[in-house]
């Protein structure tokens, strides 16, 4: 009685200051993920232009080709990278319960094993794609598409070892609440890739023509350029280099190894299971039912059109990663504080945050549904496509952004095996199976598949946040000692 009489009491929470110090954390995050967002727009863009809208050799069957082989590259490597991601972000509520401890020689262990297992995990999953690349032959999808695919999948998987250094720093200087020095190195990333992107993949400046291959390269060295440069400002901010300095690879420990895998194993199959899902998604929107030429056609049809609405989706999703990370370090800072009541308003502000960006987003998608495809290539059919699961796309971006962050929240408060099962309940129990009797079955094909998908986000978001409800409940009513000295 005593905790619900305390409760209410506090029932006064300044909202006003968790959105500032949410957006304090969240704008740098954005403006990094809009940093990644343009590479991986850049890339679709420029590859999409091999059709002759921004190349001077005019074939569209090649752009469409092009964009179909790089739909299909990225949804196998960001599968994997997901994966690499997920495990890594186990880093960010560790380092941000050690700062609130001003703890650094704990922040420092973590961040040394982590990089330890980060980088493991970059070398296994890079030979893992490397072997899983004549698979593709035998999914049923164009030959030529594949042909295209194999040379940029291989050096997107090289890629996975500087981009899991950069991701290793990152969740460090995240977890000690500092996310500019990332946006800094995205955004140098992002002019190394248009650079030579430019370059590349149409041969001018003087380099070599490489089409879909170039923009694998064009990829690589932005990633290598976004790993020194994060490294070279964390070194000049006075708080991280207090704390790297003190970092040591010389003495590892098990239990730190054991809580990292503890936390980084359920978070990494949780983003596999949602992310592996879409990629399957791009397989089924491009299969083939036979290999006459009206039906290749069709198939490159609904793959391109899936790459395009998955681009623009995957944009409003990484923008919410701002709100998603902001959610894990002040929940995780919380959680070291033991203030239960700060924590759940942290969360629970958040949410609010995102679900009214996400609605705002899921409108601009339905309003220029029809004018967002044009900027990738000029193909009627497939413009007509993407504008309908732009439509579906609109209706799932609420979903989609509540479970993102509702997932941040339950992060920070180091849950992390039940949001797992969630996620595969969710994604490969129900939606997967409703995607193929849709697609594949009824013959909806990419519309079919993108109803299945809304279904499963709806269902990951509604468990997900009476997971955060109930977990947030429990930690204040089961301490009769309840902290809330509003320290936000």
């Amino acid at each position: 009685m005593e905790d619900f009489l305390y409760l209410n009491r506090n029932r006064n929470v300044n909202y006003k200051e968790h959105i500032k110090r949410n957006l304090t954390l969240a704008i740098p995050v954005m403006i990094t993920q809009a940093g990644q967002i343009i590479v991986n727009l850049v890339d679709n863009i420029m590859v999409g232009g091999l059709g002759g809208k921004y190349d001077y050799i005019v074939d569209e069957t090649l752009g469409k080709t092009a964009l179909g082989a790089v739909s299909l590259g990225n949804a196998v490597f960001i599968t994997a990278l997901v994966v690499a991601f997920g495990f890594s972000f186990a880093i960010s509520p560790l380092v941000a319960a050690a700062d609130a401890k001003k703890d650094k020689v704990g922040a420092g262990k973590i961040f040394s094993h982590g990089m330890v297992l980060n980088l493991i995990l970059a070398i296994v999953l890079l030979g893992a794609l490397e072997l899983a690349k004549p698979i593709l032959y035998y999914m049923g999808q164009p030959e030529d598409v594949i042909d295209m695919t194999m040379p940029y999948l291989s050096i997107m998987a090289w890629s996975m070892i500087p981009i899991m250094i950069f991701q290793t720093f990152r969740q460090f200087s995240e977890g000690l609440s500092l996310t500019l020095p990332v946006t800094a190195a995205t955004i140098v990333g992002n002019i190394v890739n248009i650079a030579l992107n430019y370059g590349w993949i149409y041969g001018y400046w003087g380099f070599p023509r490489l089409e879909v291959e170039g923009a694998g390269l064009g990829t690589f060295f932005s990633r290598v350029s976004m790993m020194l440069t994060l490294i070279l400002v964390l070194w000049s901010y006075k708080k991280t280099k207090a704390y790297l300095s003190v970092i040591q690879f010389k003495k590892f420990e098990s239990a730190i190894y054991k809580k990292i895998l503890n936390m980084g194993i359920p978070t990494a199959l949780t983003s596999f299971f949602e992310v592996s899902a879409f990629a399957a998604a791009a397989f089924i929107c491009g299969y083939a039912f036979s290999q006459e030429a009206a039906e290749l056609q069709l198939a490159k049809t609904n793959l391109a059109a899936h790459q395009i609405a998955i681009s623009l989706a995957s944009t409003t999703f990484m923008m919410c990663m701002g709100l998603n990370v902001a959610a894990t370090v002040r929940v995780g800072y919380q959680l070291g504080l033991k203030n239960y009541t700060v924590l759940r308003e942290a969360g629970w502000s958040s949410i609010i945050m995102v679900a009214i960006f996400m609605i705002l987003c899921g409108i601009l998608m339905i309003v220029f549904r029809f004018e967002l495809p044009v900027v990738y290539l000029d193909n009627q059919p497939v413009i007509d496509l993407a504008a309908q699961l732009l439509i579906i796309a609109s209706l799932f971006q609420l979903s989609d952004g509540i479970q993102l962050v509702a997932l941040g929240s339950l992060r920070g408060m180091q849950d992390v095996k039940i949001p797992s099962i969630i996620s595969f309940v969710a994604y490969w129990v129900i939606a997967m199976p409703l995607g193929v009797i849709l697609a594949i079955y009824f013959e909806m094909r990419a519309y079919g598949m993108w109803i299945a998908l809304f279904v499963g986000l709806t269902i990951a978001a509604i468990l997900l946040l009476l997971r955060y409800h109930l977990q947030t409940k429990k930690l204040i009513y089961g301490n009769t000692q309840i902290s809330d000295s509003r320290q936000l």
